[in-house]
């Protein structure tokens, strides 16, 4: 069983504080939130920059379908 807890950690004391902390007993979600988050800012930045040549998720999972079924034939 996980328990989440969150906590509010100055920044000067955030990357001692996740050193101390024992590698096998404790996630940090943070680090991975974060990761997502510049992911999505840079999806973002693109699609702001050039939103012609976006393709919408159905209409490339539909792209993708005729594709494998092509490769079948």
């Amino acid at each position: 069983m996980k328990t989440k807890v969150q906590l509010l950690v100055d920044d000067d004391f955030v990357e001692e504080f996740m050193n101390s902390l024992p590698k096998d007993k404790v996630s940090i979600i943070e680090l991975d939130f974060q990761a997502n988050q510049d992911k999505l800012k840079k999806a973002l930045q693109e699609y702001q920059d050039d939103s012609d040549s976006f393709v919408p998720y159905f209409k490339s999972m539909k792209n993708i379908s005729a594709w494998f079924n092509e490769k079948r034939a």
